[in-house]
């Protein structure tokens, strides 16, 4: 602090600067190119996710309050203006995660340069992370998440009480972003301690005090951290978002439901590694199959004691479940692809295992198949921006139209700006649009329309149908729905257009 008086600015950054070594500075700036080259499209373009498009109009903290994550809304608020600029937050988030990757990498033993920067751009350019960054206010807030859950299993392993209360602080920080980087927390833990039996040496033994004591450390300084961060949560009286099953989460008798958590966490392991998913291709899932399945084998080779190949392999086998890990407390939550990126660290931890453990020639190959491996990330990334660019493009298109035809209607009664829509759309799915989380959403109704007219600058007001409007509901029986011609009409003042028959479900 004192140097802050008495140094330039310049020339203590400089020395901050110095203290990181050139290793992990050259797999920093590596890791920001290949994030640069997967996300380049997302952040040079304007693409509007379904959530985007009411989120812009967002001026308060009152993003992600309903599901528990004030910090988002506080980020968002205070540190982005509120506003939705795709460059500089992707910008930020590349920068996030490039440091993220880095200090894992670091953490787990890697020293090498080009070791360091693989393992660094898996975690980075994983496809999940395409479908968290397609919603634009994601960018750098979840990123953050990321980088505060694996600081605080960074400290939490010092085992000092200050660095326990300094991690239990970053745990709840990152919890109030993003509560799924538990898992990322949880799985990053199971692969240090990995490392530590694979690599341990006569002058660092796996089985020592200070393992017990990191251990230990570790465990309390996430539990404090997650009651802190649930005691927070509790007494902001938070009106949970229903459709997300966003309540439950909060109420931990989830925990003792393990008939039901353990088959929804063993058939979803299972999904991940083995069953096809759209832009997450089978050669990617066999590659990654590849590493976890020579990871295990060094776990039984190298360790020289019984009951070390054993945990060993124990440990392997837990970081594949890790990262579903909040299913024990919420079996019933939705755990799509945007939760998982915590399967990145799992992959990038076996990776660190065969690069570490393997001859130069096993060593050489591995390497190649992890450059092979992000480059099959970097591929499904680009393709999930042109695809979410060309679906944000469709929407506005449909919208266009039904203004158009509506507007076309000769109706001296009807002043061309409300418009009630009677049920909902669903855009078509052929190929490029085939929709999974986050990508290619392809519904249409009155809120999302209403949001789409208001960024045109059209005067166009979208109301949902319901049984106060008995003429336009008789409207809605006797014509066709969309793209009909004879989906649109003017009735009682008013535009209708029909989505689909029922005024509560898509056609």
């Amino acid at each position: 602090m004192r140097a802050f008086f008495n140094t330039p600015l310049e020339s203590v950054a400089n020395g901050w600067w110095g203290r990181i070594d050139d290793a992990s500075r050259k797999a920093f700036f590596a890791a920001v190119v290949v994030n640069v080259l997967a996300f380049g499209f997302e952040m040079t373009n304007l693409t509007l996710n379904h959530d985007d498009v009411w989120q812009i109009f967002i001026q308060d903290t009152i993003l992600g309050h309903y599901l528990g994550r004030f910090g988002v809304g506080w980020l968002h608020m205070y540190t982005q203006n509120h506003y939705i600029m795709p460059f500089l937050q992707m910008v930020e988030g590349i920068l996030l995660m490039s440091a993220y990757g880095v200090i894992v990498a670091r953490f787990w033993g890697l020293r090498n340069a080009t070791e360091t920067a693989l393992a660094a751009a898996i975690m980075c350019v994983f496809p999940y992370m395409a479908q968290t960054y397609s919603y634009n206010s994601s960018m750098a807030t979840y990123s953050l998440a990321h980088l505060l859950a694996a600081l605080a299993v960074v400290f939490s392993t010092r085992a000092t009480v200050r660095h326990m209360a300094l991690a239990a602080g970053l745990y709840v920080a990152a919890y109030s972003i993003y509560q799924a980087v538990a898992a990322n927390a949880a799985t990053i833990f199971v692969i240090w301690l990995l490392a530590g039996i694979l690599f341990s040496t006569a002058e660092r033994p796996f089985a020592s005090r200070e393992t017990r004591n990191a251990i230990v450390s570790a465990l309390v300084a996430a539990v404090a951290g997650g009651a802190l961060y649930l005691a927070a949560v509790s007494t902001m009286h938070v009106d949970f978002d229903s459709s997300q099953a966003a309540g439950t989460a909060f109420r931990l008798g989830g925990a003792t439901h393990l008939s039901q958590a353990l088959p929804e966490i063993w058939q979803g392991t299972r999904s991940f590694f083995i069953w096809p998913e759209r832009y997450f291709p089978d050669y990617l899932k066999e590659v990654q199959l590849a590493f976890l399945a020579v990871a295990g084998i060094f776990c039984v080779w190298l360790p020289a004691r019984p009951w070390a190949k054993i945990l060993a392999v124990a440990l392997l086998v837990l970081a594949s479940f890790t990262p579903r890990a909040l299913q024990l407390l919420h079996p019933e939550g939705h755990y799509h692809s945007l939760t998982l990126t915590a399967y990145s660290v799992l992959v990038a931890g076996a990776m660190m295992v065969v690069v570490r453990a393997g001859r130069m020639f096993v060593r050489n190959v591995s390497i190649v198949v992890a450059l092979f491996l992000v480059a099959g990330y970097v591929l499904q990334c680009n393709w999930m921006s042109t695809v979410n660019y060309l679906n944000t493009l469709a929407h506005f298109e449909t919208l266009t139209q039904v203004l158009a035809r509506i507007r076309s209607l000769p109706d001296a009664g009807w002043d061309g700006k409300k418009i009630v829509v009677v049920g909902s759309y669903d855009m078509p799915s052929d190929y490029p649009f085939k929709p999974t989380v986050a990508v290619a959403s392809r519904f249409m109704d009155a809120k999302h329309m209403d949001d789409m007219a208001r960024l045109m600058r059209d005067e166009a007001t979208f109301v949902a149908a319901d049984e106060t409007m008995p003429n336009v509901l008789d409207f809605a029986k006797t014509h066709p729905s969309w793209p009909h011609p004879g989906s649109v009409g003017i009735v009682g003042g008013m535009g209708v257009v029909v989505f689909s028959k029922d005024p509560g479900s898509p056609r």
